[in-house]
């Protein structure tokens, strides 16, 4: 039901730009339409047909999968199916995914079909991704359980003296044992000094006693990513770090506080933005506050300086400020929140401050 009123979103977008069809060819989109899940697959959406093309290792789980479409098996080279197909639509004017198409692959779309008017699209697919209908968020839901859990998993393991790999090896264990299907993108863990870098990837550095250890993980559930990070304390961190991290909470609370329908992207980094301002650190955060998760890590809505982008109810974004001190150190702090009717809901849990009690196992 839910994949069904997403291609009627879709056509009434097309019927407004009085466009035939949709060529679609990512994953995410051709996902998020058809609900198929093989890595080779290209949809032809028009007003009144569905159709999907993929490759005779996928057919059978194609049937299955894309309730409503009519199944084409493709040879080696798709283009001739797929020419075939559009030709029998009767289509004249199709749009297609701009940024994930290649200038090569259009080249040739165009040679082939010349009596098509391909017409560039901004993404379609992602702009109606941005809001979370009913599925959506509880698959979202549990994406974000489970990287709950096993990050509340790793505060028992970790101890002073194990590398950031191993960490990051170990939290990626908790998050496969918790369900999830990999993580989400490449796991984040960086100690002192090394927390000052905002993506720092794991190395062979050892945790010290006193320090603070940024972590940032996601879990995937069912194609749907999540992204959470908490910078935990090992032991007793310097009168600095718990300074750092407080004005890190606040800032925090104070974008939660105005996150409601109708405000901008732009007006809740401003919120936090002024909680940095005021304690004379915000030369040391990012230019962005946070970013929609999905069937990508990165989706819209952006929650960046700027922003004109308005939020509505269903929306699904993180809230992660940071500070990034060079030659100190660094905190970042991110949950992820439901957009609602009259505020926001946090759908994180974990808790925010983690700390490792020295020598317990």
């Amino acid at each position: 039901m839910e994949t069904t009123q997403r291609i009627e979103k879709l056509r009434a977008w097309l019927s407004d730009q009085n466009l035939d069809a949709a060529y679609i060819s990512s994953y995410e989109n051709r996902r998020y339409f058809s609900e198929f899940t093989g890595s080779n697959g290209y949809l032809i959406i028009t007003l009144g047909e569905l159709v999907l093309i993929t490759d005779q290792r996928y057919t059978l789980q194609a049937t299955q999968q894309a309730v409503g479409y009519k199944v084409v098996t493709h040879l080696l080279d798709p283009l001739p199916t797929i020419k075939e197909a559009i030709d029998s639509l009767s289509i004249r004017t199709l749009a297609y995914e701009t940024r994930k198409l290649t200038d090569f692959d259009t080249r040739g779309y165009r040679s082939a079909l010349p009596h098509i008017d391909w017409v560039p699209m901004e993404d379609i697919g992602k702009q109606l991704r941005a809001v979370k209908d009913a599925g959506e968020q509880e698959k979202l839901r549990q994406a974000i359980a489970i990287a709950d859990r096993a990050v509340a998993r790793l505060v028992n393991i970790i101890q002073p003296g194990m590398t950031e790999k191993e960490v990051a090896i170990e939290l990626e264990y908790c998050l496969a044992k918790e369900g999830s299907e990999g993580p989400a993108f490449g796991t984040i863990v960086a100690s002192g000094v090394r927390g000052s870098l905002p993506h720092g990837g794991p190395t062979d550095k050892r945790i010290e006693a006193g320090e603070m250890v940024v972590v940032d993980c996601g879990a995937i559930f069912q194609g749907y990513h999540s992204d959470i990070t908490r910078t935990i304390w090992v032991g007793e961190p310097s009168d600095k770090m718990v300074e750092i991290y407080n004005i890190v909470a606040d800032a925090q609370k104070q974008a939660f506080s105005v996150i409601k329908p109708g405000i901008t992207g732009g007006d809740i980094d401003r919120a936090h933005r002024t909680v940095f301002e005021q304690a004379g650190v915000e030369q040391y955060a990012l230019r962005g506050l946070g970013h929609g998760v999905g069937l990508e890590i990165h989706e819209q809505p952006r929650v960046v300086i700027g922003s004109q982008e308005m939020m509505q109810p269903g929306m699904i974004f993180t809230v992660e400020p940071g500070l990034y001190l060079p030659e100190i150190g660094g905190v970042r702090i991110e949950d992820i929140v439901l957009v609602t009717e009259n505020g926001c809901e946090v759908l994180t849990a974990c808790p925010q401050t983690l700390r490792v009690e020295i020598g317990v196992a």
